[in-house]
């Protein structure tokens, strides 16, 4: 099989990915999302801020209770597979976009730091929603919020990459 018609695959599957799984989050009438609004009408997904302390976990998890745990586990559980879409889709349009080798593996590298900091941050706050109220996991909300930031910052590093590729691009024009 041609290196395209992968490239083309892995678009295709990262786009059908990442529309899945925001549908299933964000959705009006079920998705994960609306259901934890409903329990909590100040619901602030933590994963969406640039950065959280334990402080701010805990008051989420006490607001939306017992059922908005079990979503929350739900969601996170979810987003592994818009991780690994949203990596995918990133790295189709670096191959597609970036005709510098140094920018390439900047933006590769971006790419990877958002990935595996966006898996820390969910394996992090599941294990400190799975055992809230009984064990207060500070440490683990603490962490989870910086491996927040770092997935912040290198997914605004890959789409200044971008960016700078596209602006190359068109100079050369």
């Amino acid at each position: 099989m041609k290196p395209e018609t992968l490239w083309l695959i892995a678009g295709l599957a990262g786009t059908v990915g990442v529309l899945t799984c925001l549908w299933g989050m964000q959705n009006k009438k079920s998705g994960l999302s609306t259901r934890l609004t409903a329990l909590d009408e100040h619901f602030q997904l933590p994963d969406l801020r640039f950065t959280y302390r334990a402080e701010q976990v805990f008051a989420t998890l006490e607001g939306v209770g017992d059922e908005g745990k079990k979503l929350l586990m739900r969601l996170w559980t979810l987003d592994f597979a818009l991780i690994a879409s949203m990596f995918a889709m990133m790295a189709v349009v670096t191959n597609n976009v970036v005709e510098m080798a140094w920018l390439s593996a900047v933006m590769l590298a971006a790419n990877c730091l958002r990935g595996a900091a966006d898996l820390i941050e969910n394996v992090l706050l599941m294990i400190v929603c799975a055992g809230y109220p009984r064990k207060k996991r500070a440490f683990a909300a603490n962490a989870a919020g910086a491996a927040t930031a770092v997935k912040w910052v290198s997914a605004v590093l890959w789409v200044a990459g971008m960016f700078l590729s596209l602006f190359l691009r068109g100079w050369k024009m």
